[in-house]
């Protein structure tokens, strides 16, 4: 067995197969073979070998032969403790020469495999990134408690009949490209939040200052990702006619409105601001964290230096569009139909998809390097700790919890560690 290294992170392992060795395989091609076909004169499987090989021929055995020759070695792969904790893709078989196999003589064959890469980690530590923001603003908060009254909130006529951004119109529209209307481009009656970012960017913007029944002419460009291709990048023009303006009008904010709530603990108007702005300040911590996390990872994987086997990545690719399609499986509806309703075509679709499975494959194998350079796989009690108290939460045993999930507590436990290691050693900036 002799292991050449490749390029791109494989291995190559080259066999020398004697003739002896080729000759018992064929004596094992024989049993499968003999037992698939049907000879006249015997029962399936009953034929001699001198009757199968004058009917077919020795040679209809070799690619069996060489088949199990190529298991055997792939075993003995598996076997050696080194290159077995290397293999991460499928094994490509080569008949390692020129002339044809033939009965009687030596010769070689190969086995290549992808290895997990090397990996040369970028400096991983005081990695600069934009400190959190965590402050809580009393507009956030009222926002919140208006978002809370919505339920009892209703719809009114404004005053002054000009729209204003966050008011709501009512409008017809008529849209045209190059002076010709298109499908779906016609409404009357429409309701829209104005500076929702509902509509085409520009088009809301251009509405504001307008008042009932004024009739004006809005001018915008379709977005060059617009799911509609025929519309995609081209301008258009929208004859807009506003009906009528209104309003969100909200009860009056008391305390007795507040204790009609029934929220726990949340009796008065200041008590209400006071849980709403803790709410909001865990939420924004929350996200201010999983915003620096991902500035911090994006910097460190764009610095990597691997070289990605591309099993990994296809394997990435793979489950990612497994997940998609499994989703139109639910629906029951063809996979394009679905990628239609998401507004994607399945060209941009598959070039999105190889896009993230590859960062994914990076981050997997870059994280991994940190947790072995750090030292901070979980040890068996820290994980014997989540197994317990999900146990508990699930009515299981701590054994019965590590059988089916001890992958996910290692990896939730170690990438924790690893965000720990960043954070801690994070330049705020």
């Amino acid at each position: 067995m002799n292991v050449e290294k490749l390029e791109h992170s494989q291995n190559k392992v080259v066999f020398d197969v004697t003739a002896e060795e080729f000759e018992k395989a064929i004596d094992q091609a024989f049993e499968k073979k003999n037992g698939e076909v049907t000879i006249k004169g015997f029962r399936k499987g009953k034929a001699p070998r001198s009757v199968y090989e004058k009917t077919y021929g020795v040679e209809s055995l070799y690619d069996e032969a060489l088949n199990v020759i190529l298991n055997a070695k792939a075993s003995e792969i598996y076997k050696d403790e080194t290159l077995s904790k290397e293999i991460c893709g499928p094994f490509t078989p080569d008949f390692e020469s020129d002339e044809k196999l033939e009965r009687g003589k030596d010769f070689k064959v190969s086995l290549t495999f992808d290895v997990y890469p090397t990996v040369e980690l970028p400096q991983y530590k005081g990695v600069e990134c934009k400190k959190a923001e965590l402050e809580v603003t009393d507009d956030e908060v009222d926002a919140a408690i208006k978002q809370l009254m919505n339920k009892d909130s209703s719809k009114t006529l404004k005053e002054t009949q000009v729209i204003e951004s966050g008011d709501y119109a009512v409008f017809d529209f008529v849209g045209t490209v190059d002076g010709v209307e298109f499908e779906g481009g016609k409404a009357e009656n429409y309701e829209l939040q104005i500076g929702s970012g509902q509509f085409i960017p520009g088009f809301e913007d251009q509405m504001i200052g307008m008042k009932a029944e004024e009739v004006k002419d809005v001018s915008v460009t379709f977005p060059e990702n617009y799911g509609e291709k025929s519309l995609a990048g081209k301008p258009a023009v929208f004859k807009v006619t506003v009906h009528e303006v209104k309003v969100m009008t909200y009860p009056e904010l008391t305390d007795e409105y507040v204790k009609n709530l029934k929220l726990d603990g949340v009796e008065t108007v200041e008590q209400l601001k006071i849980t709403k702005k803790a709410e909001l300040s865990s939420t924004k911590e929350k996200s201010e964290k999983d915003r620096q996390v991902d500035e911090i990872i994006n910097k460190i994987l764009d610095n990597a230096v691997v070289d990605m086997p591309a099993s990994l990545e296809n394997e990435r690719i793979n489950q990612i569009r497994a997940q998609y399609e499994n989703q139109a499986k639910m629906y029951n509806i063809p996979f394009e139909t679905f990628l239609g309703l998401m507004n994607i075509t399945k060209e941009k679709f598959d070039e999105e998809t190889t896009k993230q499975g590859k960062r994914q494959a990076l981050f997997n194998v870059v994280v991994s390097k940190i947790i072995e350079v750090e030292n901070l796989a979980p040890s068996k009690e820290a994980l014997e700790e989540v197994a317990i108290a999900e146990a508990k939460a699930h009515g299981s045993t701590k054994e019965q919890m590590l059988q089916q999930n001890a992958p996910r507590y290692y990896s939730d436990l170690a990438y924790k560690a690893v965000i720990d290691v960043l954070l801690s050693n994070a330049k705020m900036i």
